[in-house]
């Protein structure tokens, strides 16, 4: 059997859909290769809308879609675009070019903005934009008023540390910007609320810092119901600004929307000793957050309503590799994960976090083998009073004692 053959994928996810107001939104791939970006109504009474085609957007402006993005109110698309001819190469900036777009679907040009290096959009007809230095780094955000001239945007944030990079983004509930300042080991953070901002550019932004750099200290910001969820490794009653030497594990932590500075912190989860939180994802109604217990995954469902904490079954009992897959839904109870293992080629299955229960999967098998058929555990070997992991995978048909 060719290698080809071997890693075919035997089953493959639909695409993710995001719903959005009166509208469904997802991406799939065209006969030709492209990719198309649509959506349908979500009452499903009205055909399918073909909002941009990737084929389109290079043969129409010569340009190569990188991201995009549906403003609120589903009147304005921003699509992040590179030339095709390579012109925009070793910039790492891209054109922003917006389009109108009407309830039949149809999109028409509005305006294209120059050496963008990300967005995010904001609400009454604005954008924010990040801006690189001279040293290929985002160190300015900038607020644009659609359909208005680029040259009256203004800046709102300006990192005059060259070490730093600047980001914008948007908290899932849609309530926060948030701004990120960040190194290789720390982090400074801002929010300001989403309605703060008219469409009058002598509008200013009113960040709130939630907490002053601390060399060794991240964190990370989202919101949801009011409060604030932020994971850090910030030390435990310490708001100082000396450096931390060796880096301390995460912690996830709440804090009240008007009062989010650092001093308002409360534990919004703990985890044992043996254990370290590497990821959080927030839902309108749980928050997951991917932990290691003595080095095997484990996914943890926190329902706020009933404060309770539930684990997922992972495939394997956890001898695998999970990670999130892009759930950009906020008010749903359905989340993806992806897996791997040394009997599953790249893998997804969908969980309802309220019944911590799989009810669907998309599973591929290296040489279309049977995973049922093998024992994967974890063993810990001695070597030289070191305790070292070790992983066995063999048939079912084979036991250790003959080994």
């Amino acid at each position: 059997m060719d290698m080809e053959r071997a890693l075919e994928v035997d089953q493959v996810p639909p695409p993710i859909e995001t719903k959005s107001g009166s509208f469904v939104y997802y991406t799939k791939g065209s006969a030709s290769g492209s990719q198309l970006y649509c959506r349908r109504a979500a009452n499903g009474t009205e055909p399918e809308q073909v909002l941009i085609d990737t084929d389109d957007l290079s043969a129409q402006y010569g340009y190569e879609l990188k991201s995009l993005l549906i403003s609120d109110d589903h009147g304005c698309i921003g699509c992040l675009v590179t030339h095709i001819d390579g012109s925009h190469s070793g910039t790492e900036t891209s054109n922003l070019m917006l389009f109108s777009l009407k309830d039949n679907g149809k999109v028409e040009h509005l305006q294209t903005l120059d050496n963008i290096f990300n967005f995010v959009f904001g609400e009454n007809d604005t954008l924010f934009y990040t801006v690189l230095n001279d040293k290929l780094r985002a160190h300015k955000i900038r607020y644009h008023c659609i359909g208005h001239p680029q040259c009256n945007d203004i800046d709102i944030f300006v990192e005059e540390d060259d070490e730093c990079f600047v980001d914008i983004t948007r908290t899932k509930d849609k309530k926060f910007h948030i701004i990120n300042s960040s190194t290789l080991d720390s982090s400074e953070v801002y929010v300001f609320s989403s309605s703060a901002i008219g469409t009058d550019t002598s509008d200013s932004v009113n960040a709130q810092l939630l907490r002053r750099r601390q060399r060794g200290v991240e964190y990370y910001a989202d919101h949801y119901e009011g409060e604030f969820v932020i994971l850090t490794n910030s030390p435990v009653n310490d708001d100082s600004d000396v450096s931390i030497g060796e880096p301390l594990p995460f912690r996830l932590m709440r804090a009240p929307s008007a009062l989010p500075s650092s001093k308002n912190w409360k534990p919004l989860l703990c985890v044992a000793d043996d254990e370290r939180i590497e990821d959080v994802e927030v839902f309108r109604d749980y928050i997951m957050v991917s932990v290691k217990r003595q080095g095997r995954p484990v996914v943890i469902i926190h329902n706020r309503v009933s404060k309770s904490n539930s684990e997922l079954p992972l495939p394997n009992g956890g001898n695998c590799v999970v990670r999130p897959d892009s759930n950009p839904q906020f008010d749903t109870s359905t989340v993806r994960l992806c897996f791997s293992s040394p009997v599953h080629l790249e893998s997804t299955i969908e969980y309802n976090m309220a019944t911590q229960t799989p009810h669907k999967s998309w599973t591929s098998t290296p040489l279309h083998i049977n995973p049922d058929d093998y024992v994967i555990q974890h063993e810990r070997a001695s070597s030289d009073g070191l305790q070292v992991p070790v992983m066995l995978i063999r048939h079912k048909s084979i036991s250790l004692a003959s080994q």
